[in-house]
């Protein structure tokens, strides 16, 4: 019902669940409002200094939360050199900065985060020895990331009535059994499939280094999280490049494993299940520090997440040894639909003329490998099998309109498309081609890695991010932008 006297019932939904989010921040830890008022998607202010000068954190929390990664903070605390509380505290502080900045947050834990803190705390007293590898670290979650207890409505107004999560998601129960402490959870798009981590439940999530530019999607919040170091280390899914566009445009970074080797289940879907897509989502770690992404999958995989998720491949950890050779790296420069802005052309340019320099050998692929733009169209036709359009129906479940950026990442070609049971066959067809291509290339050329774009340009403005094909191609192939000896995709950005 909505007239001159009335807003709509979905307003009124999603004001309620914001404000009870905004409720768990302490009076201590907020920011004057005539400092957050000039904090908005039109200002193109950076408000990465902000937690230096609120003081809200003390000197040694903006230390903690600045000049160490998450394997440095597990060591001090198993070296009794810092308590999880200190370092918990430290983080929430400034998760809570940036919520007011940047529009981060979607579930705020303080204070069982700090309440799990003491208990590691008591443990490594006790015990004399810590919880696990992960003993006493904060990790943020994306929201879709079920927390037993917690609300995850994934930017759907219709999902504000579920019921909170009644378990742990497979990773999120693996995690805190290693002696992780969630403080937080974060933003993401509605529907999770565009760029900018917008939805009509918590709004807009801004990029810290210039508000009027989007903080990426659909893992847009952990990015914009971790780059005002409200956390050292996060949860990203992706499925097109939803863990890897957000880092790109926010400055921090990121790996997407390859499919069925981190447990997906437990995870709330934007989309219906059961999806005949030959591209499967993936979860994996978000941060600082590349040392950091092997303390996490090491943790993850040790862990034999295949006893409890079957859907995940037995592969046991494995230790490599670094290549002590000379290494041969393709180059891909971009496509003529989307062609790379300077500063990302110099950006590969640079990298390629400082492997050479290094004695490596550069291969260009350009004309080489099959067409980036039609292997994204046909990613995009996988993203479309749904006849019923469900994350449409939850988006109309409420009355709740469709945000901005879903109509700018629609592609023109795929205008009327409709999937049918030919089409997807020949659909298959094509993805195994692209496949075999791409696989021929790697062998023929004896390529130790591939250097590419995340994308043709820097951090763009809200709503015009658009198909992301930089990113959606391993996805297609099923392959991981960090994996050593086979494919490693180095991400170019200023």
């Amino acid at each position: 019902m909505t007239d001159a006297l009335h807003t709509p019932v979905w307003q009124d939904l999603a004001r309620s669940k914001r404000e009870s989010v905004a409720a768990k921040i302490p009076e201590a830890w907020r920011l004057p409002s005539h400092i957050t008022a000039s904090f908005h998607e039109n200002a193109t202010l950076s408000v990465l200094d902000v937690p230096h000068t609120s003081g809200i954190l003390t000197q040694q929390e903006i230390e903690i939360t600045e000049n160490y990664n998450a394997t440095e903070l597990v060591q001090l605390m198993r070296d009794r050199k810092l308590k999880s509380i200190e370092l918990v505290t430290a983080f929430c502080k400034r998760a809570a900065v940036a919520q007011q900045c940047v529009n981060c947050l979607t579930e705020i834990m303080f204070e069982e985060a700090m309440d799990r803190a003491r208990e590691c705390d008591d443990y490594l007293e006790k015990e004399g020895r810590p919880i696990g590898p992960l003993h006493g670290l904060p990790i943020s979650l994306k929201d879709s990331c079920n927390v037993k207890g917690v609300h995850a409505t994934i930017g759907y107004v219709s999902f504000i009535s579920h019921p909170p999560a009644a378990m742990n998601g497979m990773l999120v129960g693996i995690l805190q059994a290693a002696g992780a402490v969630f403080h937080c959870k974060t933003n993401l798009p509605q529907t999770m499939m565009t760029a900018d981590s917008h939805n009509n439940v918590f709004g807009r999530t801004l990029n810290p280094n210039n508000l009027s530019l989007t903080a990426g999607g659909s893992t847009g919040g952990e990015a914009a999280l971790i780059a005002m170091k409200g956390s050292v280390l996060g949860v990203a899914t992706d499925i097109a490049g939803s863990g890897r566009i957000p880092p790109l445009c926010c400055g921090i970074s990121s790996i997407k494993p390859t499919a069925s080797r981190i447990p997906f289940a437990g995870n709330v879907p934007p989309g219906r299940l059961g999806s005949p897509s030959g591209i499967i989502p993936v979860i994996g770690p978000c941060g600082r520090s590349v040392q950091d992404y092997e303390l996490f999958l090491k943790t993850v995989i040790t862990a034999r997440p295949w006893e409890v998720d079957g859907n995940v491949l037995n592969v046991p950890w494995r230790m490599v040894q670094p290549c002590t050779q000379p290494l041969r790296f393709g180059l891909v420069r971009g496509c003529k639909e989307r062609p790379l802005h300077p500063p990302i052309a110099r950006a590969l340019h640079t990298a390629a003329t400082l492997l050479k320099s290094h004695g490596h050998t550069i291969v260009l692929l350009d004309e080489k490998v099959p067409d980036l733009y039609q292997a994204a169209i046909l990613s995009a036709k996988n993203f479309l099998l749904d006849p019923e359009m469900t994350p449409l129906k939850y988006i109309q479940a409420s009355g709740e309109p469709m945000i901005p950026s879903l109509p700018t990442a629609a592609v023109k070609e795929l205008e009327g498309w409709k999937p049918s049971l030919e089409e997807l066959w020949d659909m298959n067809i094509e993805r195994m081609s692209i496949c075999r291509k791409w696989h021929d290339i790697l062998v023929g050329e004896k390529l130790d890695a591939v250097i590419s774009c995340g994308y043709q340009a820097t951090a763009v403005p809200h709503d015009t991010y658009g198909l992301p094909i930089y990113t959606v191609l391993q996805n297609l192939l099923n392959v991981s932008p960090m994996r050593h000896n086979c494919w490693q995709v180095l991400s170019a950005r200023h």
